[in-house]
């Protein structure tokens, strides 16, 4: 996959983040600005804060406004991106916290070209239904099924 450069100060902006969410570091003071590079930003910048933002997810960071730059990511041309937003709608159940937008957008992405990108969906999917406790008849179906085949 060809990446896509970024700017020097993007970068050190970027890895500084990464750095301090792999720490488990509470960096919720940077969603609006990680919010703004997901609209704003090009395929390698959306790709990074969409990384951040799913990672905040997994170190329990409770703040809906996850959830709200996620899922319009799902749009992304990039599969590493929509990986992104499927784990982090994962953990975020996992926390918790989700929404009827977030069943829509893990069915859609259960249904995408990469298998990456399926396989993390099938797990946010399992989290939807098994820890949120969200009953969807299709997406109990459309998980059942990936077990029979």
């Amino acid at each position: 996959m060809m990446t896509e450069h970024i700017d020097d100060d993007l970068q050190s902006y970027f890895d500084g983040l990464m750095n301090d969410l792999n720490e488990e570091k509470d960096r919720s003071d940077e969603l609006d600005e990680l919010f703004q590079w997901t609209f704003l930003g090009d395929a390698e910048a959306k790709r990074r804060a969409s990384w951040c933002v799913a990672k905040m997810a997994q170190n329990g960071i409770q703040d809906q406004r996850i959830i709200d730059i996620l899922v319009p990511l799902t749009e992304c041309i990039d599969p590493d991106t929509r990986y992104n937003v499927a784990w982090g709608i994962g953990e975020m159940a996992r926390i918790g916290i989700g929404d009827d937008r977030c069943v829509n957008i893990i069915m859609e992405l259960m249904c995408d070209l990469d298998s990456k990108v399926r396989a993390k969906a099938f797990w946010a999917a399992t989290m939807l239904r098994d820890v949120l406790g969200i009953r969807d008849a299709s997406l109990s179906d459309r998980i059942d099924s990936s077990y029979i085949q």
